[in-house]
């Protein structure tokens, strides 16, 4: 398994954030990758293993994205 963690301070938003994107977690897009979320204060915190890089690397640009369209809808 290969595996990515990203801690992302997102400020007063992080909590918005992350209740949006928790639904998210319970649809499985890929049996080749597995996602998990944490809220620690102002940062997210996410994790990704894959089976391999081409997986890793499709996760982390769904995820990566969520979290700033979240972000980005938050400060509105």
């Amino acid at each position: 398994m290969i595996s990515s963690v990203f801690e992302i301070d997102l400020g007063e938003h992080a909590d918005v954030v992350y209740r949006s994107l928790c639904p998210e977690l319970e649809d499985v897009p890929s049996l080749r990758s597995g996602v998990t979320l944490e809220l620690k204060g102002s940062t997210i915190k996410l994790s990704i293993e894959a089976k391999d890089i081409v997986s890793l690397r499709a996760a982390l640009n769904t995820w990566l994205r969520l979290i700033k369209i979240a972000h980005e809808m938050a400060k509105m």
